[in-house]
């Protein structure tokens, strides 16, 4: 690569800026990838529990098979993740790690992270309508599906808004999505794992994070493009 490229493709690197953490809008449940800085460690997908400016990030395991943050007491991390709107990182160090009353870490608090602006604006899909299908337990007869409200979702799972719990961490449910995919509706049926199930402190509502499992090509395919064009919630 010529002077001249090496400096065309710096000027078409987006800006990285130092940001507070507050202003990323993290929100429980986003996913997260976490990386231990030690040779050889690998990065694990992680999520975003929660954060009290100046104490502390709590992180936590995705999805319900995972069971252990892989992060160690006193060690130095680095944490990656993307909100919809920023591609964002920063480094810090690994207070505590807990196995009850869920798998989680503690965080040092950051003083700022680097933050790539990747879009200008967030996507609203909290008018999103979806469904959820609870598998019968027992025997008993077919659970009509129940309607959900979609908050969030990439390709590794969503966060969906519900009025009740559904079904407990670990369980197997299905969540229904339209999408406009080509110009044409298209209904997605997923199979989902709960990996974590909580009410909001400020209302009533649960937020139910999700895993999806065996995706086919096709669901790949039509939940990238979901996750990377605007959708526009069916009127």
């Amino acid at each position: 690569m010529s002077h001249d490229d090496s400096a065309a493709a710096a000027d078409n690197k987006p800006d990285v800026s130092r940001l507070p953490l507050r202003a990323l809008g993290l929100r429980t449940g986003m996913a997260l990838q976490t990386r231990r800085l030690v040779e050889g460690a690998s990065k694990k997908e992680a999520q975003f529990y929660g954060a009290i400016e100046g104490k502390g990030v709590m992180v936590g395991p995705l999805g319900p098979d995972g069971v252990k943050t892989e992060l160690l007491e006193g060690e130095v991390c680095v944490v990656r993740g993307f909100t919809g709107q920023y591609e964002f990182s920063f480094l810090s160090k690994v207070l505590q790690t807990f196995q009850k009353p869920f798998a989680y870490a503690l965080l040092a608090y950051p003083a700022q992270v680097d933050a790539t602006l990747v879009r200008q604006s967030m996507r609203t899909k909290t008018s999103w309508p979806s469904t959820v299908q609870v598998p019968p337990k027992d025997g008993a007869a077919g659970v009509q599906p129940q309607e959900t409200t979609l908050v969030d979702i990439s390709l590794q799972g969503a966060m969906i808004k519900t009025d009740s719990p559904l079904a407990t961490v670990g369980e197997t449910v299905t969540l229904g999505i339209s999408v406009t995919f080509d110009n044409a509706p298209v209904q997605l049926n997923l199979t989902a794992s709960i990996c974590h199930n909580n009410r909001a402190a400020n209302d009533t509502a649960y937020y139910i994070g999700l895993a999806f499992k065996n995706l086919t090509q096709h669901d790949k395919l039509v939940l990238h493009f979901a996750t990377q064009a605007p959708q526009l919630a069916p009127g």
